[in-house]
Parts: structure tokens; C-alpha cells; sequence
């Protein structure tokens, strides 16, 4: 069936298996090279296997346990001979095969036995744990696990483990594939400066920094992957998620963790990105960075940078500090308390906050108008009547003590203007809705008075409780 021959299509087109498809970017991109473009996949095998022995010195034990490149007892040249030995048996299909259906291609074909010598996180074959009816390993088609081979050269070492990045949006896949082999520091690059050494390393030790690091350059390089229309008046994003895979196959205990950035998160962060919001956005990032090593470093905003009482940190050393902004947007933690206490101190838009309610906790605009109005009646009052409203708002720790304020809102209203209610009885399922904590009800009132004091210059004096976000953090 097919012996002797590998279908291109095979080898390159998207499968939705993260693993195959970067192995699959990576073949793609390597023949894209004027230099590779005539090798065929035999050919391209042996150059990818020589950087793998020569240049990286086999150090591939994270990715393929007890397998012909990283055997100890073999030198160099038994290592390449042997590797070439088994993927020309699989593409021949003289090594031991059945027909089948590939687990990951879903193609019925000849299909070989897949481990953890030659797949990654799969199991079996060079250990004697087993699959399903006792099997040997996966069972895969030829083009699947010669994918696999090429992975290394698509993913990045991030932190203690292997990062993989992933899309559905094809694109954004095969560009991080692509900034990894052809960028700057990228393999080829560094190929023909003899300076390969090994799985790219990332620059950042932390999940969050990294994927939305490259969530930036996505919006910085490939715009139109990103955007389907982006202008002053419009912006109109595409339904992007990027995944990462945190992983090793090494040892007793193989191990992965997925991270996984929502359409919803990816647009709301790539619309902060855009020339209207980004120099109101980046600050308020920034100024969210955090490193046990230097707990008296404060932010500059006019520099960007951060300062303690030995050094100035520009963005480049700051950037890979844990950013608890960065880890609520992945992990799906609010960040409604921080753009309260920012939006205290400092001008900030509040269509960012209502970007950030609509994108990503889908609320209803009914209740973001009322929370408006409510504010817009409470700044409209003396200065005196507003402190007390903000320094009340500030320290209710309880739904009823909210609830009691509104109502004496209600009650001013009433008095002052009986002809319009503040609040009508329908507008209290809005103000309180069930998929919405008070607090976070309490702190968008407040951002939206604080937004409203910006507006009109006014400086309200207040003597509010540092602590405020401390607890919001742990609720």
C-alpha cells in the first residue's frame, strides 16, 4: 500500500493533533529554504537528524525516550545510520505494519507502532505498559510519525519543561513555527552560524509571559491573521485561541499541562494591542510586575520603567517577572479590583473596562448602563456627598450594605427629582445580576465614578484602605 512513497499533503496539512501539526509547520517551513527545497523527506530527515547528533549532542531525551538518537552506547555515526535505517523502513514499509485507521490522521493505510521512542507522550513500545486490546503502542501512519521527528525544531524549552504553542487559526500555528527556525535567533540562523545548540530556549520562564509575548508579536507582524478589519472606526477581530502545552517525555513520569487562551481572552488582550488603547493599556501592565528579588522597585510610567534603590530595570529585564494581569487573563481571574485601583490614581479609558466586560465576561449592556447612570447621579452631587459615596462603596463588605446605599441613592433622587427614578424595579435584575458578584458590581461603580472625577478634573480627597485589593485578590 503506497510502499516507497510519502505523500507531501500528508506530511504538511493541519491534522488539529498540536504535536503533528508543529512537526508538520516545521517540514513546511524547512522546505520553504531555497537551500532543502530539492531534499526529499528522506533527505530532510538526515539533515534534521544531523543537527539533532552533531550540533545538539542527542539532547533530545525530553521529546523521544530510548530512541535511536539518544542511545548512550551507540557514537555518532551508528546514531544517524540507525535513524535513517528505521524511517526508510517505515517509508518502504518493510518494518512491521497492519492496516488500519491512523489515530490521529484518521486514514485508512498501513499503520506502524508508535512510542515513546518515537512519539511524544504516547506510551508503550519501549516500556511495557500497554493500549488498548494489548497493543504495542499507537498505530499510526507513516507521514504521522515521521511529523513527530521534526517537533523539536518547532517548540521551545519554557522553563523546566517543553513549550508547544498552538492555534486554531492556521496562520498564527505555522508563524510561531516559523519565528523559531527563520527569526533572528532562529535555528536556521543559527545553523549557519554553527551556533546550534539545542531546543530554543525561551526568554521567559513563565506560561503567562510567554504565550502572551507571542500573543504581541501575532498583533505586531501578522495582522491580517489577527484582525479582518482594523481602522479607526472599526475593529473587527478574528475568532483566534492559542494553546500551550507544557510538557516532558522524559523518565518515569511523563507529563503535561495545557494552558489554553479563550477566542474571547485572545481578542479582548489583541484589541488592548491597538494604537487606540495600547499607551493607556501597556502602563497599567507594566506597573502590575512582581519579583521577590527587588520588593522596594517602584514603576515609572514616564520611563516605563521599574526603579529600586540600586537600578533602573527596563522593559527587557521586567518582562519575564511574574504579571498577575497576565496570569488572571489566562487562568480566568477578574480583573475588574485592579482596574479600580488603577483607575484611582491614574486616567484610564473605560472602554477598555467595557471592552473587557463585553469580550470577556459577556455582560449585559443593560446593566453596564445602569451601573453609568448610578454614577453619573453621584458625581453630579457636592464634592463632600461624593467623598462620602466612594469612601461607603470602598468599605461595604457586605451585598446589603450596597444595597442600603443604592436605596438612600434612591431616596435623594426621589426628593431631588421625582419626575425620573434612578432605579426602577425592573433595572435591580440588571444591577444584580446572578452571574456577576456584588463586589465586582461595588467596583465598577467605582471605576465608573473615578472615570467620570478624570473627566471633569475634579480631585475628591479620600482616605481609602491600601488592603482593599489584598482582599479582593482572595475572593
Amino acid at each position: 500500500m503506497n510502499q516507497g512513497i510519502v505523500s507531501k499533503d500528508y506530511l504538511i496539512s493541519p491534522t488539529g493533533d498540536p504535536f503533528a501539526d508543529v512537526g508538520g509547520y516545521v517540514i513546511e517551513t524547512l522546505w520553504e529554504d531555497p537551500k532543502l527545497k530539492d531534499k526529499d523527506i528522506l533527505g530532510l530527515i538526515e539533515y534534521v537528524a544531523n543537527i539533532y547528533i552533531n550540533q545538539w549532542n542527542a539532547n533530545l531525551h525530553a521529546f523521544f525516550l530510548n530512541s535511536k538518537i539518544t542511545q548512550p552506547a551507540f557514537d555518532s555515526k551508528r546514531k544517524l545510520a540507525e535513524t535513517l535505517a528505521y524511517y526508510r523502513s517505515i517509508i518502504n514499509e518493510t518494518a512491521p505494519s497492519q492496516v488500519g485507521y491512523c489515530r490521529i490522521s484518521g486514514r485508512k493505510t498501513n499503520l506502524f507502532a508508535a512510542g515513546r521512542d518515537n512519539h511524544i507522550l504516547s506510551g508503550s513500545s519501549t516500556f511495557i505498559n500497554f493500549h488498548h486490546g494489548f497493543e504495542s503502542g499507537l498505530y499510526l501512519s507513516k507521514e504521522i510519525i515521521i511529523r513527530f521527528f521534526f517537533v523539536p525544531l518547532g517548540v521551545t524549552q519554557l522553563g523546566d519543561k517543553i513549550g508547544l504553542i498552538s492555534s486554531n487559526n492556521s496562520v498564527v500555528a505555522k508563524y510561531y513555527v516559523q519565528q523559531l527556525l527563520n527569526g533572528t535567533d532562529g535555528h536556521l540562523t543559527a545553523i549557519g552560524r554553527g551556533l546550534a545548540s539545542g531546543v530554543a530556549r525561551s526568554e521567559y520562564g513563565i506560561v503567562a509571559n510567554a504565550l502572551f509575548s507571542f500573543a504581541d508579536s501575532c498583533v505586531k507582524n501578522i495582522r491580517p491573521a489577527v484582525f479582518t478589519r482594523l481602522d479607526e472606526n472599526v475593529v473587527e477581530i478574528r475568532d483566534t485561541t492559542l494553546s500551550l502545552y507544557h510538557f516532558t517525555n522524559f523518565g518515569a513520569k511523563p507529563e503535561v499541562v495545557m494552558y489554553q487562551l479563550p477566542a474571547t481572552i485572545f481578542g479582548f488582550y489583541a484589541l488592548c494591542q491597538t494604537v487606540v488603547y495600547a499607551e493607556q493599556w501597556r502602563p497599567f501592565v507594566a506597573a502590575h510586575y512582581r519579583n521577590s528579588k527587588y520588593k522596594d522597585a517602584r514603576y515609572n510610567q514616564d520611563s516605563n520603567t521599574w526603579v529600586s534603590t540600586k537600578e533602573e530595570l527596563a522593559y527587557d529585564s521586567f518582562s519575564t517577572w511574574r504579571n498577575v494581569i497576565l496570569e488572571r487573563l489566562l487562568n480566568g481571574g477578574t480583573l475588574i479590583p485592579y482596574f479600580k485601583e488603577w483607575i484611582r490614581k491614574h486616567k484610564f479609558p473605560f472602554q477598555i473596562v467595557e471592552n473587557y466586560l463585553f469580550y470577556v465576561m459577556n455582560m449585559d449592556k443593560r446593566t453596564l448602563q445602569k451601573i453609568k447612570d448610578v454614577a453619573g447621579f453621584i458625581v453630579s452631587r457636592d464634592e463632600d456627598s461624593i467623598k462620602k459615596a466612594i469612601l461607603r462603596l470602598n468599605r461595604a463588605k457586605y451585598v446589603q450594605e450596597v444595597r442600603q446605599y443604592l436605596l438612600k441613592l434612591i431616596d435623594d433622587n426621589y426628593k431631588a427629582n421625582p419626575v425620573t427614578p434612578l432605579i426602577r424595579l425592573d433595572d435591580v435584575e440588571y444591577l444584580f445580576p446572578e452571574t456577576v458578584s456584588w463586589r465586582e458590581i461595588r467596583d465598577l461603580l467605582l471605576i465608573a465614578i473615578y472615570e467620570k472625577l478624570h473627566d471633569n478634573h475634579m480631585i475628591v480627597p479620600t482616605e481609602i484602605e491600601e488592603q482593599e485589593l489584598e482582599t479582593s485578590e482572595n475572593d
